[in-house]
């Protein structure tokens, strides 16, 4: 699921500088540390293999694999996501290329199908959100379905580093 997710984000970002340089100026791709989720509190602090506490006062951040049905919704959530994140990135290029061309019925109707993908992408994170029996796999994926839920058929809507960061935090909740 990183490899969707990450791709959303780079694909975004080239049909931006490749379709729409000019309208992007100020928007910046992720650094290469891209906000590393270490610091993120997680509902699971404190139990069985829960990594050392920082500083003083920091939250102990638990970094063991999703527990219960972790597995079972993770490989339901990456597949779920896949056919959404690649419609999504392909309906927003046709978008990005109709409107570049002058084709506005082109890019609407682009723009419809990649907005239906971003629905059907939040809902399915939704669903396996409410699946999950691992809190902190459940809290994961519904931050996504509201991430998700809150991008449009727009490059300017993708937040690739809030992606970024919830990625990361799934990567270590769902190892490969």
């Amino acid at each position: 699921m990183r490899r969707l997710l990450v791709t959303a984000a780079i694909a975004a970002a080239l049909f931006a500088a490749a379709g729409c340089s000019g309208e992007r100026d100020g928007a910046a791709a992720p650094g290469p540390s891209g906000g590393p989720s270490a610091g993120v509190p997680s509902s699971g602090a404190g139990t069985p293999g829960a990594s050392p506490g920082g500083p003083a006062g920091a939250p102990v951040v638990d970094t063991s694999p999703a527990g219960g049905n972790g597995k079972e919704v993770c490989a339901d959530a990456t597949k779920a996501a896949s056919s959404s994140v690649q419609t999504f990135v392909s309906e927003l290029g046709k978008s990005l290329q109709a409107a570049g061309t002058g084709d506005t019925a082109g890019a609407q109707a682009a723009q419809r199908k990649a907005e239906a993908a971003l629905q059907t992408w939040g809902n399915a994170m939704r669903e396996q959100s409410a699946r999950a029996t691992d809190e902190r796999l459940k809290g994961v994926l519904a931050e996504i379905a509201t991430e998700v839920g809150a991008m449009k058929a727009t490059v300017e809507s993708v937040d690739e580093n809030k992606l970024q960061q919830l990625q990361q935090r799934l990567d270590a909740l769902c190892p490969s």
